[in-house]
């Protein structure tokens, strides 16, 4: 079974973890391994220490007390009514077992609980598709790679819907 919980510092080793070697083993086949050897410099757990603590929310899904996936909230730096998702990463693994669209879900709810109007994932070649299907729709409606080669993908939720209880 899988939990969805709020971030603690004691996973940020896991989730370095987690990230890099998705980043390595999924994403450079669309990205070259050069350029997510780059990336993946952010990713470590000094570095990502600094970045989570000062995200919006982050949560992690834990399967038998181990991190499988994470993903993050976070303002956006040009809208005050659109929020970010970033960072959404599963244990290759684990992919394809539903636990992505439980943090995605997971999000969604906080998102509507906290009155947010649009919710922006810049999506990776490999996700976009995935994302497609939980409903955001690229960006102008144009599936267009922006400069650093990522889909940017929305979902808009409506203004005074009712909040989503507590499971």
């Amino acid at each position: 079974m899988i939990e969805i919980k709020e971030y603690d510092e004691k996973y940020v080793e896991q989730i370095s973890n987690i990230i890099t070697r998705n980043l390595l083993e999924v994403n450079s086949k669309d990205y070259g391994i050069e350029s997510v050897m780059k990336m993946a410099k952010d990713f470590t757990v000094d570095k990502l220490k600094d970045t989570l603590k000062n995200r919006t929310k982050v949560f992690v899904a834990l399967k038998d007390d181990e991190v499988v996936g994470t993903a993050s909230i976070d303002l956006s730096w040009y809208n005050p009514d659109e929020y970010w998702i970033l960072s959404v990463f599963v244990k290759p693994e684990n992919h394809c077992e539903g636990i992505g669209k439980l943090l995605i879900k997971s999000i969604e709810k906080y998102a509507i609980n906290s009155n947010f109007k649009k919710l922006i994932i810049p999506a990776s070649i490999t996700a976009n598709e995935f994302y497609h299907k939980l409903g955001y729709n690229y960006k102008d409606n144009k599936k267009v790679l922006n400069s650093e080669n990522l889909y940017l993908m929305e979902k808009t939720f409506q203004l005074n819907f009712r909040k989503i209880e507590k499971e």
